[in-house]
């Protein structure tokens, strides 16, 4: 079980009473990322080197001034705070929902006690801010005061701890505990157990905590039993070849597919294909899924064959054939498309799926909010990694952490140029294979107005671990 620790907070504040959010499915490990929306958010899998977002956030020890905290006490109720810290949250806005938070926290410890499990689900939603914004330390703290006071209210095994542990865990994560996120993942699995039953969809997410955890550990074959035992699971509650197991079939396979296992990752599609038309035929609509995902899996491995392509176009006649074509699912796949002509084109692609795609989403509810996510930041159509050598890993000995932060435009036919370096520490050691990696790599260009215009001073940061004694690239 989890040790007693001494807790510290920034305020005595502690107590709450209304979940922000399903914890156990938000409190997932925090990765870096790029910088542009991305369709398969928060990696398994990441290479060596590793594109973080430019601008990070920066608090003091406490998260927030003391100035911003005291701005805070004219919220006179609790709802009036939870509505506040709503809204702050809904707009990112982290390092501001601290104060609110807190505050969120003192109203309720008046309202419901300072040992309340009420009280026990608003630090819960304290720590899971502080999580949000980096503070690992203390979102570890409030996140086990949190488990402490269900458990001396509720029981030793009370579901409502569960969420809390899955909160803990990510924050040992996030500081890069990585033993201790295991012991703590292992441990809200045993509760959802003891709570919910051996076989029961929601200890899933926990086992993908433990994959992912085990993965930065290398255990890749510990990571792999852990998915595994997600996927037995889900087909011992659904049945092998059923249409109710496709969303776990998909899930294991992105999971291959970041783990760079294209072959394994395509024969699941090729099985989830198989069970649909079984039971639906070879026209059902069901089969755009694992059609488009074939062809996206193709160039991931930047691999140009004619399969690929293929499942590309045969999805997209499958729409095209429905007597109400689904507009999203279409401008999905024209997009796609238009990806793959990006990144394999020799003689140029002309963006008219692009254009499809962006006129389908005129008739598409929140259209106009797809169309800047998919098509205003310019995203990896083909991505080039920097090479690994001279790079270490969390467990070498005195390794630390380097970048490189590489600026560039991308044109309107999707190809990178004005390649640059702004800074690099240690400088030289991997700037010329991230100039590298972003000059060879494609990108979806920029649409504005449903026009294609070339897309200036973007940029990357390129994160890594790296010896002293390495030598420069």
């Amino acid at each position: 079980m989890v040790q007693r620790r001494p807790v510290h907070s920034p305020t005595p504040r502690f107590h709450a009473a209304v979940y922000l959010c399903a914890l156990a499915a938000a409190a997932r490990p925090v990765y870096s990322q790029d910088t542009e929306p991305s369709p398969d958010p928060d990696p398994d899998l990441e290479p060596a080197v590793v594109q973080t977002p430019v601008g990070p956030v920066s608090v003091d020890a406490d998260g927030v001034s003391t100035e911003e905290r005291g701005s805070h006490a004219d919220l006179i109720t609790r709802l009036e705070a939870q509505l506040e810290l709503r809204d702050l949250l809904d707009k990112e806005e982290l390092v501001e929902a601290i104060p609110v938070a807190e505050r969120v926290v003192e109203l309720s410890q008046e309202e419901f006690g300072p040992t309340s499990s009420e009280a026990a689900v608003a630090i819960s939603n304290l720590a899971e801010v502080q999580r949000r914004a980096g503070l690992y330390e203390e979102a570890g703290q409030n996140f086990l005061t949190s488990v402490e006071v269900f458990r001396e209210n509720e029981g030793e095994f009370t579901e409502s701890a569960i969420a809390p542990l899955v909160g803990l865990g990510a924050s040992y994560y996030g500081s890069g505990d990585y033993p201790e996120a295991v012991t703590v993942f292992e441990e809200a699995r045993t509760v959802n157990r003891r709570a919910f039953g051996l076989l029961n969809e929601d200890q899933i997410v926990i086992l993908d905590h433990l994959a992912n955890t085990m993965i930065s550990m290398q255990q890749y074959e510990e990571a792999e039993a852990q998915k595994q035992a997600g996927l037995r699971i889900m087909e011992r509650i659904h049945g092998p070849d059923t249409l109710e197991i496709l969303p776990a079939i998909y899930r294991h396979a992105l999971w291959l597919r970041r783990g760079f296992r294209f072959f394994e990752e395509r024969d699941y599609y090729g099985r989830a294909m198989s069970i649909i038309r079984e039971i639906e035929g070879r026209d059902s609509v069901l089969l755009v899924r694992p059609l488009r995902e074939i062809g996206n899996s193709f160039r991931a491995q930047k691999l140009p064959e004619g399969r690929g392509i293929s499942s590309l176009k045969r999805a997209l006649e499958i729409l095209e054939a429905q007597p109400d074509p689904d507009k999203l699912q279409m401008a999905e796949v024209l997009r796609d498309l238009g990806d793959w002509g990006i990144a394999f084109s020799k003689v140029g692609a002309t963006g008219d799926e692009y254009r499809a795609a962006w006129a389908l989403l005129d008739e598409v509810e929140d259209g106009e909010r797809l169309k800047r996510r998919w098509f205003y930041e310019p995203d990896y159509v083909l991505r080039e990694n920097p090479s690994t050598r001279g790079l270490a890993d969390a467990a070498t000995p005195g390794a630390r952490p380097g970048h490189v932060l590489v600026a560039f435009d991308v044109t309107t036919d999707g190809k990178t140029t004005n390649v640059s370096i702004l800074e690099s520490e240690p400088p030289g050691l991997k700037d010329q294979a991230s100039a590298r990696s972003i000059a060879r790599s494609r990108f979806r260009p920029r649409m504005i107005d449903g026009e294609f215009v070339r897309a200036n001073g973007l940029a990357r940061n390129f994160t890594f671990l790296y010896a002293p004694e390495s030598e420069e690239d």
